[in-house]
């Protein structure tokens, strides 16, 4: 038995998911069906990563040394390796994510090439503190989610669903080397219009020159919250809570978003919307 033959027999029932891009090329990476329902579920592919992946810099990805915070399956990994990168360093803090992440590394041939390290949920920067990389990309936790509420490892991320991205932004200057690059996707709470709070946290922490670009269809704030009465996930009073800070902040709707981040760029925020519409994004491909 080879030794993906071997991790394979470990990890049950996988969804097989291919994706690609214009810089990656086609492959496959195994992730939790939908239906697993764990708190280690490792997300199977959604359209985030493929608007992801669609908006690496060539340029920037080219013999980048590449940190990832937040690896899951190792699909955004593996995309940043085969679209140039010379290495990567990946955090992580769910076993059952580390295993399906070895599983695909192997699988596509880059053992050897990411270095998986355990992450740190109530200090992200610890693992890699002293270290500066070329382009940090991460696809962190960010549903916006009730206060009390236990959620899946990687998704619970306060009530706008950006307290891990403002951790991030508050040291991201710190880890990159002089000319480096970030690319962050996330969902953003915003009014009607545009996507607020992200653009108003970037302008608070980052230095540099950041651009954030908007999937053109978004959905209502007061629908995705009310998943998880739906779903048996949290009260319909938690949820209510959620609903009434919202409007008392002018928040109605979320956006999925692709935030650039050059450090070398003069200080200033431009927001996009993009001529691609990544379609039903809470649906896995």
């Amino acid at each position: 038995m080879t030794t993906t033959d071997l991790i394979s027999s470990k990890l049950r029932n996988q969804r097989i998911s291919t994706i690609s891009s214009k810089l990656t090329g086609e492959y496959t990476v195994a992730t939790d069906l939908v239906s697993y329902s764990q708190p280690d579920q490792v997300f199977p592919i959604h359209p985030e990563q493929q608007f992801f992946l669609d908006e690496l810099i060539k340029e920037k990805i080219t013999n980048a040394r590449v940190l990832e915070i937040g690896l899951g399956s190792g699909v955004l990994s593996i995309g940043a390796l085969k679209a140039g990168a010379i290495h990567v360093t990946a955090l992580e803090i769910n076993p059952r994510a580390k295993n399906y992440a070895g599983f695909n590394i192997l699988a596509n041939g880059l053992e050897g090439k990411i270095e998986i390290r355990d992450g740190d949920v109530n200090d992200i920067w610890k693992p890699v503190r002293g270290d500066r990389f070329d382009y940090i990309i991460s696809n962190p936790p960010f549903e916006p989610t009730p206060q009390g509420m236990t959620h899946y490892l990687h998704s619970a991320a306060g009530i706008w669903g950006l307290d891990f991205v403002e951790a991030m932004f508050k040291e991201l200057d710190n880890h990159l080397t002089a000319a480096g690059y970030a690319q962050i996707v996330t969902f953003a709470p915003g009014n009607a219009q545009e996507p607020f709070m992200l653009a108003g946290m970037a302008q608070k922490y980052l230095k540099g020159e950041t651009e954030i670009k908007v999937n053109p269809i978004s959905i209502k704030f007061a629908y995705f919250v009310d998943r998880y009465v739906e779903n048996g996930q949290a009260t319909r009073e938690q949820v209510e809570e959620m609903k009434k800070l919202a409007q008392e902040n002018d928040v109605s709707h979320l956006y999925l978003c692709v935030l650039h981040y050059n450090s070398q760029g003069k200080r200033s925020l431009a927001m996009t919307e993009t001529t691609l519409a990544y379609e039903s994004w809470l649906t896995p491909l």
